[in-house]
């Protein structure tokens, strides 16, 4: 299996510790000149969900997985359960309401998303930087508002954001998937 020092480390990389898959979420350093350097990483591990925190040291070798990507396409969900479809082999694969954690949020039906493969057994999907979602619920729009000047909105998929007060209902926003928040309007006005 391959390894890798904690200097080349990156987001998204998936290493295996204690047998099990983790993706590296976040990762900064800490040390000065005269002290040993540290890797501090938070990491989701690829089976349960759960997420930690580990320090590594800068000489330590770790295994990294290999991994396959995929498309799959979001079809639905069944309790604790978000069902997928693999756009190649056309057959259902499921990821557990723990293992997708707050990423829920930005689910579509029928939509596609990348997919983290290991040993041909879903493990992740990987979100795209920005989704665009339709409002459901805000208050009435006001128009010649400040820019700097919010107001809460519902979004289809259950997510509640801040939005400008210029903003309707069913209009379409585009959403950063890692702070939750308002990026722009979508260009593609609203849905009929």
């Amino acid at each position: 299996m391959q390894t890798a020092l904690p200097s080349e480390f990156k987001k998204g990389m998936v290493i295996m510790l204690d047998g099990a898959p983790q993706i590296i979420e976040d990762f900064h350093v800490t040390g000065t000149a005269q002290t040993r350097h540290k890797l501090h990483t938070r990491l989701r591990n690829l089976k349960t969900g759960r997420v930690a925190d580990r320090q590594f040291t800068d000489n330590e070798r770790v295994p990294v997985a290999a991994l396959e990507h995929r498309t799959v396409q979001y079809s639905y969900k069944q309790g604790d359960t978000c069902v997928f479809l693999d756009a190649e082999s056309f057959e259902e694969l499921e990821l557990t309401a723990d293992q997708i954690g707050d990423r829920h949020w930005f689910l579509k039906e029928n939509e596609e998303y990348r997919a983290i493969f290991l040993e041909g057994k879903l493990m992740d999907i990987v979100l795209p930087p920005q989704v665009t979602l339709r409002i459901e619920d805000t208050a009435p729009p006001i128009r010649g508002g400040s820019d700097s000047t919010w107001k809460p909105a519902r979004l289809e998929t259950g997510l509640e954001i801040m939005v400008p007060l210029f903003l309707d209902k069913g209009e379409r926003v585009r959403v950063d998937t890692a702070t939750r928040k308002y990026v722009g309007k979508d260009t593609s006005g609203k849905e009929q």
